[in-house]
């Protein structure tokens, strides 16, 4: 074969059939499936056309939950596998992960497993993923939102989702499927539905959720903010509304001295090594990225006792530019504590460290330098 040829699979897999598993979204029907060669279940979600005056904007729309569904891989939303599409019949099947579990309404935390903190943190770490792909789910109620077997946040069902091009604007074609008793200000005065919209949502969700709950749950002023009408008195990003379920908690959340005190010198060395950033603060918020660079830094100052330059520790942070300054004081081995430190830790208690430095970095001055005149 050359560059551009076509390659056609006919061979035919063969699916046992089990059981319906309902109709999310609407324009839907799901059914399980026994894969006869692998035996592992799948979840079809067949595209079924509820209106016919509207089935071509409707397969349009379950074009576009392929392609967004096919950008995303997160241990908090649903995993696609493959898809069929039948465009002459304006209908497809999606195969996707089967979630053997219950609507986020329905969970009763278990008194030795997740409580609704877990709950309420893993579904905000699954917002802020799609936020940083510039996807919109547009569909927040509790049907949308599952809890597996394992206790696991699973959000499904990306049938009104919208891939954003570099724009926070929206139609507002979407009509909400639950009830929320009030609508934020920019759907109701505006027409606008973003991602600060998103956080008004899922807030507006996880009140309902946890108002019996009490002191139990430690979020409650972060729901408070996440729902005011608003959008300017709101937080600006879920990862804004991420960090401050980190902020605070390093020392509730069983780190030990020996960690906090490896995390602590570790982050000590990087913000006394940054200046000030220069225009802007430009975090890379990737711990698998980030943890890439530092253990490459690692490698390439094995036989020193301090790294030999500062601003590479620095980038495996910031993507901005910044001035620091160049004295040789940062120890490799307070490095190679705090990479074997996150390393042997569970991602959520990554995602704190992480995002305890960046509340850190964020605290550091910008300085805007001033534009050179010819004369």
């Amino acid at each position: 074969m050359k560059k551009g040829d076509i390659a056609t699979f006919d061979i035919k897999k063969h699916f046992i059939y089990i059981k319906p598993l309902g109709n999310p979204g609407g324009t839907g029907e799901t059914h399980l499936f026994e894969d006869e060669t692998t035996n592992m279940f799948f979840a079809f979600k067949k595209y079924v056309p509820q209106d016919a005056r509207y089935i071509d904007d409707h397969y349009r729309r379950f074009v576009d939950e392929i392609k967004i569904l096919f950008r995303l891989s997160h241990p908090n939303i649903v995993r696609i596998y493959n898809y069929f599409l039948y465009p002459d019949a304006k209908t497809g099947y999606l195969q996707m992960e089967y979630i053997d579990g219950d609507a986020i309404d329905e969970y009763e935390p278990d008194p030795w497993g997740k409580d609704w903190n877990d709950i309420f943190s893993e579904t905000i770490m699954a917002f802020e993923y799609l936020e940083k792909h510039n996807i919109l789910h547009r569909d927040v109620r509790p049907a949308n939102i599952l809890i597996d077997k394992n206790e696991n946040v699973k959000i499904i069902d990306f049938g009104f989702g919208k891939q954003l091009d570099g724009t926070i604007r929206e139609d507002n074609s979407i009509l909400l499927n639950w009830p929320a008793t009030e609508m934020p200000d920019e759907v109701q005065l505006n027409q606008e539905y973003n991602h600060i919209t998103e956080i008004y949502f899922v807030g507006t969700l996880f009140r309902h959720l946890v108002k019996d709950i009490g002191d139990d749950f430690k979020f409650s002023h972060i729901i408070e903010k996440m729902i005011k009408i608003n959008p300017t008195q709101r937080y600006s990003s879920f990862t804004e509304v991420s960090q401050a379920i980190s902020e605070g908690v390093l020392g509730e959340i069983d780190f030990s001295d020996k960690e906090k005190k490896i995390y602590r010198s570790f982050a000590n060395a990087l913000s006394g090594a940054i200046s000030h950033y220069i225009e802007k603060y430009v975090p890379i918020n990737d711990i698998s990225s980030t943890l890439s660079k530092i253990a490459e830094l690692i490698r390439n100052s094995a036989l020193e006792e301090y790294i030999q330059d500062n601003s590479q520790l620095i980038r495996c942070f910031i993507s901005g530019r910044y001035s620091f300054y160049p004295k040789l004081d940062i120890s490799l081995q307070t490095i190679v504590d705090f990479y074997s430190l996150v390393t042997s830790l569970q991602t959520a208690k990554q995602k704190i460290l992480f995002d305890n430095i960046y509340n850190r970095l964020s605290t550091i001055s910008i300085e805007v330098e001033e534009e050179e005149l010819p004369f």
